[in-house]
């Protein structure tokens, strides 16, 4: 969805923009009725690299929201004065510690709900070794037959995982676009090598029983050390743990308690889904 970005004021005079429809077949505008000035809102570029290291699909997971703890390949926002190619190097660099070159275009994916528009490439490590970035809890490289198809951070990483596999690993199975998980019964844990981090690698969650231990001790942790950050990374993990179990009244309670120390977006969001999801299953009881 897209979210107004709360411009009020002209940034060259001061005066409070008006909006308005400058030409029949474009959406209304920022104007400023004072000295004219139009405020554009542009999409935003991102650039980013699908790169192989011994053997394995590099992927960082993601500690900063939107979709913190969920899986992506190394990307970011390109910079005034820099070619989309640099950026995407750049990138990299910064995020995972790989020196790369771009070997060719994968796909430039947008959404209509999105003001991103994320261009993505190919790319062959020539230096460096993995790390984790500022932004990351881990990084990893993946089997293109063990992608955590479930816990992809966003649409566009999926596409281009796609879209690579097709060019560069054409004998693997590739999962339909957009296709719904039906099954109720956990996906087994991604082998991954080259892991590197600075925090438990739990990862999204995608095992047995165990492992919603594991989750509801780091929560615990996070509430007793009244850790934020902390707190961000576990508590949506917990809960999409509990939602794939259909366990909604517990999952419910935990987005409470994480509320209660941290007021991130993405639990909020994730609570009200949930009381979606346990109305409706509790109504096809009745």
């Amino acid at each position: 969805m897209l979210v107004d970005p709360g411009y009020k004021f002209c940034p060259k005079c001061g005066a409070a923009l008006t909006k308005r429809r400058l030409k029949e077949f474009e959406p209304e505008r920022l104007v400023c009725p004072n000295c004219g000035f139009v405020l554009y809102l542009n999409p935003k570029v991102a650039a980013g690299t699908v790169v192989e290291y011994n053997g394995g699909i590099v992927l960082l997971r993601r500690e900063i929201d939107p979709r913190a703890g969920y899986w992506v390949y190394p990307g970011g926002f390109v910079d005034r004065g820099e070619t989309v190619e640099s950026a995407a190097c750049r990138e990299t660099r910064e995020e995972v510690g790989l020196d790369v070159e771009v070997t060719g275009h994968l796909g430039t994916y947008s959404f209509t709900d999105s003001e991103v528009v994320v261009v993505t490439y190919a790319a062959r490590v020539i230096g460096g070794a993995p790390i984790v970035g500022d932004e990351s809890l881990e990084v990893a490289t993946f089997s293109p037959h063990e992608i955590p198809w479930e816990d992809l951070a966003f649409p566009s990483t999926r596409l281009a995982l796609i879209d690579y596999l097709r060019l560069h690993h054409p004998a693997v199975e590739i999962p339909a676009v957009g296709a719904a998980t039906t099954t109720t019964t956990p996906a087994p844990v991604p082998r991954r090598e080259h892991v590197v981090g600075r925090a438990p690698a739990s990862g999204p969650i995608t095992g047995d029983g165990d492992a919603v231990a594991a989750l509801a001790r780091a929560c615990a942790g996070a509430r007793e050390a009244r850790d934020v950050r902390a707190a961000s990374t576990a508590y949506p993990l917990l809960i999409e743990a509990l939602r794939r179990r259909s366990r909604y009244r517990e999952a419910l309670a935990i987005a409470e308690e994480g509320l209660a120390l941290t007021h991130d977006p993405l639990l909020a969001r994730l609570a009200d889904e949930i009381a979606h999801e346990k109305a409706a299953a509790e109504a096809d009881r009745c």
